[in-house]
């Protein structure tokens, strides 16, 4: 009897791929030419859109079954996990120069209820003496997402999304009935992030599983809650990057897409020997790349501008694994251990790096045609292993798993075509120079 209630964001950066020149004298480094006309130097910063500021509308829902999460503290009682980590993340939706406008619901019933954030904040704090008896999952989810413009904005829901319907047939077709009740989702082309966590929990344990016993009594065991944030990909993507600050490692990311971001290859006015080209002749031209492969591989760095992915995304392990590149008519690859986050020193003493977060370095090792060009793409994550590990048949016995949650998530992954869309895609002309 759980639900996830809505948020919406609003917000768009974008970046333009760079219009790159540059030479250098150095052996196996860039060979001079004359700029193209209208190319712009390596040193220039990518143009730029201001970001649309967000606007998000959060739902706790406060159920029986999600007031054990919220017990009331004192200076003797520490705060729970939940009250922590709720806690923080309204505030930082309070507070957050990113968002323009919030909005607070407690979901007790049918329909949500605004309220004000700081009977928001009392309820995290356990100041609330009576919950209702909630509304099941698929109705509520339905409820939030049918709402005027909710596909306009950033949804937040909190919930423990444990679901207990009132008819044991409705099991079954749990994947539809999400898929159903959030249908909104691939009609609008939102997307839905969803984020895992455990807490303490205090009071009465309702399962979805009401065999041996209906309800249990806990006394500090840690089950999970889960907060889904839904609304445009651009929106969700800068919510989770810029205001849910520390999010919990148990991520998954349906539908997720971001702006073109900041994309050049770094050649010229580069004082770390690693990041400069090396192997066969390779230099900027046309808005594009020049090389040789045919008698070394051309290495050379590339900068990214990846802020917008949220922070999990945006760590080099995570780059390494997922980044794809790709050359018709060539070979290319990705070198290992190349992707890395720039430093604060790096950006603010090299004015090539200023406007990228990250950089990488690039092989190309053939390219037979006369012209050809290179892509580099973030394809979208399948569902991750976390969720299988959270998900459980029967959670009579409480334990950090979750009823279903496979079977939740299956539904929300049917909302999107077979094949996701990557979440960005950039591309670098090359031309052969034999």
């Amino acid at each position: 009897m759980r639900f996830f209630r809505g948020f919406r964001l609003a917000g768009v950066l974008a970046g333009a791929i760079a219009l790159l020149t540059g030479c250098n004298s150095e052996p196996a480094e860039t060979v001079a030419t004359k700029p193209a006309k209208g190319a712009k130097p390596a040193t220039e910063a990518p143009a730029s859109t201001e970001a649309a500021p967000l606007h998000v509308s959060v739902f706790l829902e406060y159920s029986g079954g999600m007031k054990g999460f919220v017990p009331r503290g004192g200076a003797d009682k520490p705060a729970t996990e939940f009250q922590k980590r709720i806690g923080a993340l309204i505030t930082e939706t309070q507070v957050n120069g990113a968002v323009a406008e919030r909005k607070y619901y407690l979901c007790e019933n049918a329909a949500p209820r605004p309220v004000k954030f700081e009977e928001l904040r009392d309820v995290v704090q356990g100041e609330v003496s009576q919950a209702a008896l909630g509304t099941e999952l698929p109705q509520m989810l339905e409820g939030i997402l049918n709402r005027p413009k909710a596909g306009e904005e950033v949804s937040v829901v909190i919930s423990d999304f444990i679901y207990g319907p009132a008819r044991k047939s409705d099991f079954s077709q749990l994947p539809n009935l999400i898929r159903t009740s959030i249908a909104p989702v691939s009609r609008q082309q939102l997307a839905v992030a969803v984020f895992g966590e455990t807490s303490r929990f205090y009071g009465s344990y309702f399962p979805a599983v009401k065999t041996p016993v209906q309800k249990r009594t806990l006394n500090g065991e840690k089950v999970p809650y889960y907060v889904w944030v839904i609304g445009p990909p651009a929106q969700v993507a800068r919510y989770a990057a810029e205001v849910f600050r520390n999010a919990p490692a148990q991520q998954a990311f349906f539908g997720l897409k971001t702006a073109t971001p900041a994309f050049a290859p770094l050649l010229t006015k580069l004082t770390d020997p690693k990041l400069k080209s090396s192997g066969g002749t390779v230099y900027a031209e046309n808005n594009g790349l020049t090389l040789n492969p045919s008698d070394d591989p051309v290495d050379f760095s590339v900068g990214l501008d990846l802020k917008e992915l949220p922070a999990a995304w945006q760590q080099p392990a995570f780059l390494a694994q997922h980044l794809q590149v790709r050359l018709p008519n060539g070979q290319a690859s990705l070198l290992p251990n190349s992707v890395r986050p720039l430093t604060d020193e790096e950006q603010s003493g090299q004015p090539v790096l200023a406007p990228y977060t990250h950089v990488a370095r690039l092989r190309v090792s053939k390219l037979a045609a006369p012209t050809a060009t290179l892509t580099l793409s973030l394809p979208a994550p399948e569902t991750p292993d976390w969720v299988s590990a959270w998900s459980t048949a029967n959670d009579n016995t409480p334990a950090p798993r979750t009823f279903g949650l496979d079977q939740l998530l299956a539904g929300v992954r049917q909302s999107y075509p077979t094949t996701l869309p990557a979440v960005f895609t950039v591309q670098l002309p090359l031309k052969n120079d034999k």
